[in-house]
């Protein structure tokens, strides 16, 4: 497709599009002539998946262009993308780095991996849990291993869960040209778009819960 053809086809303006190119987020396309460059399925999911990253996760061009340059980079692996990507969408300034200096790792981190036979690995969601347990610690609210746990073992379910959407279909992985395996922006388009809308999900779902438990106490008698 052409340039005014993906434009009408990703939402995203003519302008916008030869920007992204211009800082890096979007290869360019094949040339046809001195003006006039082919666009394909590639340059469509790039361009959804930079809309995700700036509208959903407010992610600066900077931050964008680092994702993309590792997507584009063959000898980065796609788990190495899919960790910046979580970076972004945790609003975590860094995929690299340690806990707050001077500050030991809170003991229900470890004690979570154990009981769950997760890897024993830093990653960006290790460094968060870690930087909410010294909160809830600091607001005197219950952070041991049991409190983490009530929360880990359903969250396990619904992650593995997301991972098999994330995959899309397995029957034939190895082969990316095959319909039904996802290209690695989709793949980090699903990451980014899911961990944000399924959080609130998950954050409106316990409200919902919490206002209708209290409205089913208030309407029991007391005996």
């Amino acid at each position: 497709m052409l340039l005014h053809e993906l434009s009408a086809t990703s939402g995203c303006s003519a302008a916008s599009i030869k920007y992204y190119r211009r800082e890096g987020l979007l290869p360019a396309g094949e040339r046809l002539t001195a003006t006039r460059q082919e666009y394909g399925p590639h340059h469509l999911e790039r361009l959804q998946l930079i809309q995700v990253l700036r509208e959903m996760a407010d992610a600066p061009i900077a931050r964008i262009r680092s994702l993309t340059r590792r997507l584009d980079d063959p000898e980065v692996p796609l788990l190495r993308c899919l960790e910046e990507a979580q970076a972004i969408a945790l609003g975590a300034d860094t995929v690299g780095g340690a806990p707050a200096a001077g500050r030991p790792e809170h003991p229900s981190v470890a004690a979570l991996l154990a009981r769950m036979d997760w890897p024993d690995v830093d990653s960006v969601p290790r460094r968060a849990l870690d930087d909410v347990l010294h909160t809830l610690s600091g607001w005197e609210m219950p952070d041991g291993i049991e409190t983490v746990m009530r929360y880990a073992e359903p969250m396990a379910r619904i992650a593995r869960g997301d991972v098999e959407l994330l995959q899309g279909d397995p029957g034939d992985i190895d082969d990316p040209s095959e319909p039904g395996v996802p290209g690695d922006d989709l793949v980090i388009l699903r990451a980014v778009a899911g961990t944000i809308a399924f959080d609130r999900m998950i954050q409106v779902l316990r409200a919902l819960g919490h206002v209708s438990l209290s409205v089913q106490a208030s309407a029991t008698p007391r005996e």
